[in-house]
């Protein structure tokens, strides 16, 4: 048995998925290495059937600071006691905040990998790590971010053709997809644009009637089906999609990140913000038009060739603002814009990806 290698990376989905290629890079550097990934509840769905990851630690942090609200330590004292038990030789911070940082700690890894101060969320992190990376100097996806923690192992940075994401899907999850478009009415050989309304700040969820007339576009122009998705808390999102729609779209039911998962895959493109969907699209290997707000395109855009970002660049943008005034960044993404970004993904399927800034 080689190294035991503990990966701290709690959520969210998008996140998750961006550490990916970290678990990849080390199971092909040393085969041998055991990897355990600690993961809130919800995200752990995205690393099921993973063969990177020898076992999965669910950590419930909600659960913590209901537990301490209430006078109890249980759930906090379980979830140590399970980090603990990892036995890891090695613990791999790739979340940076100080609650990471304290599992890392609390796993009594010798060698504690994180990032520097002023790359991390929380700066106190790096009172929990024994060893801080910098990101690479020049602008990077926060994929390529993931990876620097390689450099205090020795480990080398594979190409980035070579990163992997494995998101896998059982048999089960495919044929209930496919059942699912069939009953719903989609048309053998039609194209399918997957389009997710939603977003975990308000700052990065573009008009729902603007997503509305994409879908009108789309559909009136003969292009294909379009299959509205979204999570928990996201339904009203959607239904103000329907209601500023002219003409009629599929709307998957309530689904597990998972059973999303699979819906997403059988798209031809995919619409939508920086949300954990998009990332998991991009992941899968399916086209996306991103609509990006006040996160960076570069660091936070979809991962891979293939892709349409649209971003209006502003004195302001970088500002990663959860709440904003106006959202003038989202506003000045029009319609025609995502129409023709759209076009062009379902036409130039040889182009590599691009990052559209309309200024």
């Amino acid at each position: 048995m080689g190294e035991r290698i503990l990966i701290i990376r709690l959520g969210a989905i998008g996140d998750v998925v961006h550490t990916l290629p970290l678990a990849s890079a080390i199971k092909d550097a040393r085969p041998d290495s055991h990897i355990t990934w600690a993961v809130e509840p919800a995200p752990r769905e995205v690393l099921l059937g993973n063969p990177d990851i020898d076992e999965i630690l669910t950590v419930d942090t909600r659960r913590w600071r209901k537990n301490l609200l209430s006078g109890g330590f249980s759930a906090l004292r379980r979830d140590l006691l399970a980090v603990r038990n990892t036995g890891a030789d090695v613990a791999l911070d790739a979340q940076g905040l100080i609650k990471s940082g304290f599992l890392a700690w609390a796993s009594g890894a010798p060698v504690r990998i994180g990032f520097g101060h002023r790359y991390c969320k929380e700066g106190m992190n790096v009172l929990f790590t024994t060893h801080q990376v910098p990101p690479p100097q020049t602008p990077h996806h926060v994929v390529e971010k993931n990876l620097s923690l390689l450099d205090p192992l020795g480990l080398p940075i594979p190409p980035r053709e070579q990163y992997r994401f494995p998101l896998h899907e059982t048999q089960q999850e495919r044929e209930q997809a496919e059942k699912y478009l069939e009953n719903a009415g989609r048309r053998d050989g039609r194209r399918l644009l997957v389009i997710h309304p939603g977003g975990g700040w308000v700052t990065k969820r573009w008009a729902p009637d603007r997503f509305a007339q994409l879908a009108d576009d789309w559909q009136e122009n003969g292009e294909g089906d379009v299959l509205l998705v979204w999570g928990p808390g996201e339904e009203k999102m959607v239904e103000e999609v329907m209601d500023a729609m002219k003409t009629r779209p599929h709307v998957s039911p309530a689904t597990s990140i998972r059973e999303m998962m699979a819906l997403i895959r059988r798209g031809s493109c995919f619409a939508g913000g920086d949300s954990g969907p998009m990332h998991l699209a991009a992941a899968m290997g399916v086209r996306c038009l991103a609509i990006m707000g006040p996160t960076e395109p570069v660091r936070n855009g979809p991962w891979g060739a293939g892709h349409v970002v649209l971003h209006h660049r502003l004195a302001c943008s970088g500002c990663y603002a959860r709440k904003c005034p106006d959202i003038e960044c989202l506003e000045r993404v029009k319609i025609a814009e995502a129409v023709d970004g759209l076009n062009r993904l379902c036409l130039a399927h040889e182009k590599h990806g691009e990052i559209c800034e309309t200024n």
